[in-house]
């Protein structure tokens, strides 16, 4: 019984997709890896980009007696479209369907869509495997927890999924993803989790209602190995750890850090985080263990807004976390919601003040949409706002819940454009000298040198890695590039060997060789 799990978008079906819009969901690739470690043969595919000629050709090929489709809202129409091309291609096959759409629209997908077979709902590890057991020795699927699916004319849901009892048991989402089909393998392996679920209570976010709001993590040990195994296996100097609240835990936290540096991986890398869960200690260890930037959740400068979202937060509380990060000499990131449709002119300029004060370095806005599973979503439906069948109805990948959202995301980017601003290199430097040395301050420092158009001051700051850490790998990058970049190519070269000796792997290095000669 062959398996294949697949993903596609639906802008891939109207242009060419960016790189971005066609990541595989790390869930989906964790239940490749899986199946694929209990010798169970599976395909994983992107489908992103491929038009259906070249799709139906892929589903001949293969021939699976299952295929599992990842749906969510913004990929939902494609995707019912693919279970629809599916169908008609392989007419018995069984289309299973899993991710946060599927999971909070499933009977309403069931009752609409008769061209899907059934759909698991939230961690599907467990589900998958119980299911195609089934499958195999014709068991009635009615005994596999965690599913939606038709019986006799009726949908019904088979029972309440425990969640995965030890993440540390489950395979790293990457160790057979070069064998994937259309995927950019370095970029895909850049984003990992850590942990599952969320502690917070946000009503435009499904994440507790998918994950539960109780976190569970993965060891130090566990999430340190991957890390080093993305570096020798595809050679990565660079990863995003996407939980939701990456520092919710600040022990584990403190822990993975400690692993980190302990076993020298020597990456540098990104987190998501709140502002509650922020302190002075927890970042120190983060910018030790390499990391360079962590995101805010801010929402809005506004109390009321901040109260309207479920944050239980204050902006007092976001600019003491943005201090913080700032004096730990890592860069800020923070995500802003606009298009709220109580959102008045005084909230938005709240929120230009709080930028203001907080200078990001980085500014993503996004409008307020409508997802399944939120609260948000859900007191609509129950105030006659919208209809239950709202996501069937709109072919728009993001429902907004105002109609001038994305006016009020433009508006709000142009105004707060100017407050963008990395720290001083005055402020890297106390850093430097209050806390000593960190590969993070002497990347940032150098940075700052080498766009102010001083060389040979950038050159002393990536010197302060190799020679603190000369198994350091960004050192060596760094000054490569900075050498390349001012025709010092021999120079050039002899770093990136260097590199190339830490981290075989590093396709960048290796280019870089080939493009200079050597």
């Amino acid at each position: 019984m062959h398996t294949l799990l697949a993903y596609i978008t639906a802008s891939s079906r109207n242009h060419r997709p960016g790189d971005f819009e066609t990541l595989l969901p790390i869930g989906l690739c964790s239940l490749y890896a899986l199946l694929r470690s209990r010798g169970m043969p599976t395909t994983l595919a992107n489908l992103c980009g491929m038009d259906n000629r070249a799709i139906v050709d892929l589903l001949l090929q293969h021939r699976p007696s299952v295929v599992g489709l990842s749906l969510w809202t913004h990929n939902r129409h494609a995707t019912l479209q693919l279970a629809g091309l599916i169908r008609q291609t392989l007419p018995e096959t069984i289309i299973l369907l899993g991710g946060g759409h599927a999971t909070h629209q499933a009977e309403l997908i069931l009752r609409r869509h008769p061209e899907v077979d059934l759909i698991a709902t939230g961690e599907a590890e467990q589900t998958l495997l119980e299911l195609l057991e089934a499958l195999g020795n014709g068991s009635p699927l009615s005994t596999v927890p965690g599913l939606v699916i038709r019986d006799n004319g009726m949908i019904r849901h088979t029972g309440q999924r425990p969640p995965w009892p030890d993440l540390d048991s489950l395979p790293f989402p990457a160790l057979w993803l070069h064998e994937a089909i259309n995927v950019d393998h370095p970029l895909q392996a850049e984003f990992i989790s850590s942990s599952r679920g969320c502690p917070a209570a946000c009503s435009f976010c499904a994440s507790p209602t998918f994950w539960g709001r109780r976190v569970r993590y993965r060891s130090a040990r566990s999430v340190a190995e991957e890390m080093r195994y993305l570096r020798d296996h595809y050679g990565l100097l660079y990863l995003s750890l996407r939980d939701d609240t990456f520092t919710a835990d600040r022990r584990r936290t403190v822990a993975l850090c400690r692993e980190l540096i302990d076993r020298r991986v020597n990456i540098f890398w990104n987190c998501q985080s709140r502002v509650e869960a922020i302190d002075r200690e927890t970042l120190t260890w983060m910018r030790q263990a390499g990391c360079e930037c962590v995101q805010l959740g801010v929402e809005s400068g506004s109390p009321a807004m901040l109260k309207l979202l479920g944050k239980r937060i204050m902006p007092d509380q976001v600019v003491k976390a943005a201090e913080l990060i700032r004096q730990s000499g890592m860069q800020l990131s923070v995500y802003l919601i606009s298009g709220i449709p109580e959102e008045s002119d005084a909230d938005r300029q709240q929120t230009i003040n709080l930028i203001k004060r907080i200078r990001p370095d980085d500014l993503q806005v996004a409008p307020l949409a409508y997802y399944p599973g939120t609260a948000l979503f859900e007191a609509a439906v129950r105030a006659g706002k919208v209809a239950e069948t709202l996501f069937e109805t709109s072919r728009d990948e993001a429902v907004l819940a105002a109609p001038n959202g994305q006016q009020q995301v433009r508006r709000l980017l142009t105004r707060t454009a100017q407050y963008h601003n990395r720290c001083s290199m005055q402020q890297l430097l106390a850093i430097q000298a209050d806390a000593g040395y960190s590969a993070v301050t002497a990347m940032q420092a150098g940075d700052r040198y080498a766009a102010d158009g001083d060389p040979h001051q950038a050159e002393q700051q990536y010197c302060q890695i190799t020679r603190n850490e000369p198994d350091h790998p960004w050192g060596w990058f760094l000054l490569a590039e900075l050498y390349e970049q001012h025709d010092q190519l021999k120079l050039a070269a002899d770093c990136y060997r260097q590199l190339l000796k830490l981290v075989p792997r590093h396709r960048p290095a290796a280019e870089a060789l080939l493009r200079l000669g050597h």
